[in-house]
C-alpha cells in the first residue's frame, strides 16, 4: 500500500469512528494505528449503519488495545 492510500484509509478510519464514538468498547481502538486498516473500515462502517457488536464478525480483533489475557482476569 502508498503512503498516499494508507493516509486515506486512516483519515477515512478517523471519519467513521467520530461517527460513532461513545461506544464504551471503542476504547481499546488504536486511533493512531496504521495496522487492520481495512478491517478497521469495514467495522466501523458497519457500526455507522447500525449494526450491533455481536453481529459483527472481526469487532474485536480491531480492538488493539484490548489486553490479550482477557479483561476479566486483570
Amino acid at each position: 500500500m502508498s503512503e498516499q492510500e494508507k493516509i486515506e484509509k486512516m483519515l477515512k478510519v478517523e471519519d467513521l469512528y467520530a461517527s460513532v464514538f461513545g461506544i464504551p468498547e471503542l476504547k481499546f481502538f488504536d486511533l493512531s494505528s496504521e495496522e487492520l486498516l481495512d478491517e478497521k473500515i469495514e467495522v466501523l462502517t458497519q457500526l455507522k449503519a447500525g449494526k450491533q457488536i455481536g453481529d459483527i464478525p472481526n469487532f474485536y480483533d480491531v480492538l488493539e488495545k484490548l489486553p490479550k489475557k482477557g479483561i476479566w482476569d486483570l
